[in-house]
């Protein structure tokens, strides 16, 4: 079920109906079961209260849509009276006193307005998808937010565990220059060096675990849960990460400019522009009204009758002259339809700058992905023949705290890159409006 609302929401952006609130659908925390990414994503959907947000948003917009369509149908009206009536006579002082009850039934029907019904339809139509657009964008907002908080964690957790290491390796070289420093064939100066080294390593893990512990609470959060709440997470597979396909950043626009809620609300929002225009300029056409009424009367008095009337009539109403306020209202109508082509021209540019600066950022972090892995080899066996031979006698504690930096520092590399590469690629994917991570489209 829980999988299933994922698609459901994510890949008709916005021209489908408004469908069921995922806030409604009961999800609890599993409890002794491991939670892939998927799973975080689906749990995110049915308990973040931005779901909600944009469901009923768009449920609001659907509505006016229906007020909207709602000057189409004729408007009936029934109203009753009961009036009580005296009078006194003078000079007789003769009194006169009656009661009348009516009751009425009136009918207005716009028969015809030359295009302003339709175009306040069109207006409510086009808010309609904009909101469902909006609502698409703010799920997959949540999607990479929860994407990105899953990544940052296990990059956190990955560089807690190279604090961990270090730590590791600078207690051996500490332990090997005191040895060394108690035999008389190191100076004290080797074993102050490995001293300070170490309490930097200390210093490095309390900042990782403290960057740990807040990556774990944002992740958290974004499943509606304390950021206390213990999360049994499954890491990302370590796999080889895969380019994306050379030379393909066209393809990345024109598949953003087709599939991001965002840009396509823009570009909604031009049609719902003028479709104001055309609604504002029909203010200055006829309108045609078919009226039709019923009603009786009855006056209790000495001379009691009742009466009944009834009338049906086509009246047509002609604005001749509102003191220029339809002329203000159409240049006002025109002016925010010349802006939202430009609002539309700056989401383009800045869809395109978007897409530029994440997809060299991909490159970038998979190459230095690719070096530290080269590199991972290497810097570790340095470090482990730079140590052995300062126990041996032979080199001096500098080379071994040398290498043991340099080794600190592909760790880093290859863990920090690691994950650059995926929230990047994930940040490709919703940057080009693409339903989830783990849609395989188009080369991605």
């Amino acid at each position: 079920m829980l999988k299933f609302l994922l698609f459901v929401f994510l890949a008709f952006p916005a021209r489908a109906a408004v469908v069921e609130s995922p806030a409604s659908v009961v999800c609890a925390l599993p409890e002794n079961e491991e939670l892939t990414l998927p799973d975080v994503l689906s749990l995110a959907l049915c308990r973040n209260p931005q779901t909600a947000q944009a469901y009923l948003s768009a449920l609001a917009a659907a509505e006016d849509l229906g007020t909207a369509r709602a000057a189409y149908y004729p408007n009936l009206d029934f109203k009753a009276s009961l009036d009580e009536t005296g009078a006194k006579i003078k000079p007789t002082n003769e009194k006169t006193d009656s009661s009348t009850v009516s009751a009425d039934l009136s009918l207005g029907w716009l028969l015809y307005d030359f295009g302003a019904r339709k175009a306040s339809v069109a207006q409510a139509e086009k808010a309609l998808e904009i909101a469902l657009y909006t609502q698409t964008d703010a799920l997959q907002t949540l999607l990479f937010d929860t994407v990105r908080a899953y990544f940052d964690l296990f990059a956190a957790r990955a560089e807690y565990e190279n604090s961990l290491a270090t730590r590791e390796s600078a207690k051996a070289a500490l332990d090997a220059a005191a040895k060394r420093f108690e035999l008389g064939v190191a100076a004290y100066a080797d074993k102050l060096q490995a001293e300070t080294t170490f309490a930097e390593s200390e210093l490095t893990v309390a900042k990782a675990f403290e960057v740990e512990r807040l990556a774990h609470g944002k992740l958290a959060v974004l499943l509606n849960e304390n950021p206390t709440a213990a999360l049994n997470l499954a890491p990302p597979a370590q796999t080889v990460v895969l380019p994306l396909p050379a030379d393909d950043f066209g393809l990345l626009v024109d598949t953003a400019k087709k599939r991001r809620a965002d840009f396509l609300a823009k570009k909604t929002a031009v049609e719902q522009a003028q479709a104001a225009l055309d609604g504002q300029k029909a203010q200055n056409a006829p309108s045609v009204v078919l009226n039709a009424g019923a009603g009786a009367a009855d006056k209790f008095s000495g001379d009691s009758r009742r009466t009944y009337r009834g009338n049906v009539g086509v009246s047509m109403s002609v604005p001749l002259f509102t003191g220029f306020e339809n002329t203000h209202k159409i240049k006002r109508a025109k002016a925010l339809l010349k802006k939202s082509r430009a609002d539309l021209l700056a989401a383009e540019n800045a869809l395109k700058t978007e897409l530029w600066t994440v997809f060299q950022t991909y490159r970038t972090a998979l190459k230095s992905y690719e070096i530290a892995l080269t590199m991972s080899a290497s810097a570790e066996q340095n470090a482990a023949v730079a140590l052995g031979a300062y126990k041996a006698g032979r080199g001096s504690i500098l080379n071994v705290l040398d290498a043991q930096a340099k080794l600190a520092d592909v760790r880093s590399t290859k863990s920090r890159s690691f994950y650059a590469v995926l929230t990047a690629k994930a940040e490709i994917v919703r940057k080009t409006g693409l339903v989830t991570p783990f849609e395989a489209e188009k080369g991605f």
